[in-house]
């Protein structure tokens, strides 16, 4: 029998950070992944990326481990700064997170799902592992789909009338090589300069050119994926003449049904395909490229929120609300993949702006007093999910669950009792920006 302060529930952006925060207040923390990766949509589905939630315009706003993560990056020539989106390598980010993990003493369990879990007590939970019974103080549900928080019998909050279908999925992949040079002959404005490294990077998604592209092969069959432009593609750091590349479309009624996903990797697989096609015919400097990597999954924007002591609404993001519970912040668009046309919805905050991710949104309003859930499944509006459910916002949320869940491990309070004050003197000791 093993026994921990904490354990955390999935291994993405908001789970890592998440476990190394709780490690990092001296409490023995579990982090369980079902990959053999960490990184879950970052490296497992190739979403290799930092969309701008972190920089307002004016000034960073999302610090603690995800600019410690971004910093490690920048250092390893593993990340492009120069356009709102910042690729990264994803095996580089493997490396960084594995590091940060290693050095605050987390035990990582990885390349095996989550068995049975309960919550015996107020103070206790147990989880299945493997053949290993892991015995835990506090969880923090970091899966992405509160996985956990729905095997405990958590509240969900409905969907939105005229938003029954979740925002749809995408098969990530890897495409190259791309002869940069002709491409940036032929689209000048697809090619960029990195500001760290002054390395030339492809980025492709919002050229009208490429727009053009998209609409012509549409027109006579060579391409069916409903989408009215590439969502984006751009340059692997340290292989430059490689696209990560994030351009399909797939429509599921339910993400955590099985049968619907395995029908959708199907999907997703042959829109890969008809992609690399369209590349390798349409694009200049394509014309030699193949796929070169497969995501290990489909990636997923969207499946469960829970109802929480706070529900986040799109009223929030758009006025900017700034709570005293504040956790995080966050700037980027609402940006909303619409599941039943091509179109993409995207509504941008002003210039210099942030709202705020409070605290009570973590906490689920029914259910055991030792769960909190971190990253996209917080209580919030589909649309307020559709703009912090990036990396740099879930991360910072993943971090502040990470501290409140190893207070309550180390008091003995539920965690819906740790003061905020407290939690804020962590956050911000440690580098978190709350204001």
């Amino acid at each position: 029998m093993k026994s921990f302060g904490v354990i955390v529930i999935g291994g993405g952006p908001s789970g890592i950070c998440a476990a190394i925060a709780a490690a990092r207040q001296g409490i023995r923390t579990a982090l369980l992944e079902k990959h053999p990766v960490l990184g879950g949509m970052g490296t497992a589905a190739l979403v290799n990326n930092f969309c701008n939630a972190h920089y307002d315009g004016s000034r960073f706003i999302i610090g603690g481990i995800f600019a410690e993560i971004r910093d490690e990056l920048i250092h390893r020539k593993a990340l492009f700064t120069s356009g709102g989106l910042e690729p990264y390598n994803h095996t580089v980010f493997i490396e960084v997170v594995e590091m940060l993990c290693r050095e605050a003493g987390v035990e990582t369990f990885m390349g095996h799902d989550i068995g049975d879990v309960a919550f015996p007590s107020r103070h206790a939970v147990v989880v299945e592992w493997n053949g290993e019974r892991l015995h835990g103080n506090v969880l923090v549900d970091a899966s992405g789909d509160a996985m956990i928080a729905h095997r405990a019998g958590v509240a969900f909050l409905p969907r939105a009338k005229g938003r029954e279908f979740p925002m749809p999925l995408t098969y990530c992949y890897l495409f190259g090589p791309v002869d940069i040079a002709k491409l940036k002959d032929a689209m000048p404005d697809t090619v960029l300069r990195d500001r760290s490294s002054g390395q030339e990077y492809l980025y492709l998604g919002p050229q009208a050119a490429l727009k053009e592209c998209v609409k012509r092969a549409r027109l006579v069959g060579d391409l069916t994926i409903p989408r009215d432009r590439i969502a984006v593609a751009y340059s692997v750091p340290g292989s430059p003449d490689i696209l990560s590349v994030n351009f399909g479309r797939v429509v599921v009624k339910d993400p955590t049904d099985p049968e619907e996903m395995a029908e959708a990797v199907k999907t997703g697989l042959a829109q890969v395909k008809e992609g690399a096609a369209f590349f390798k015919k349409y694009v200049p400097g394509c014309e030699h490229g193949e796929v070169r990597e497969l995501a290990r999954q489909i990636g997923v924007r969207e499946s469960r929120q829970i109802e929480g002591a706070y529900c986040l609404t799109l009223d929030d993001v758009l006025s900017c609300r700034q709570f005293d519970d504040v956790i995080a912040q966050c700037c980027y668009s609402v940006d909303i993949h619409e599941p039943n046309s091509d179109k993409t919805t995207l509504i941008g905050l002003p210039r210099g702006s942030h709202y705020d991710i409070p605290l009570r949104c973590l906490l689920p309003s029914q259910g055991p007093r030792n769960l909190l859930v971190a990253g996209r499944s917080i209580s919030a509006s589909q649309e307020a999910m559709s703009s912090f459910r990036v990396s740099p916002s879930v991360m910072a949320i993943g971090e502040a669950a990470g501290v409140t869940a190893a207070l309550a491990a180390q008091s003995g309070m539920d965690v819906a009792l740790v003061p905020c004050a407290k939690i804020h003197m962590e956050l911000v000791s440690k580098g978190a920006i709350l204001s």
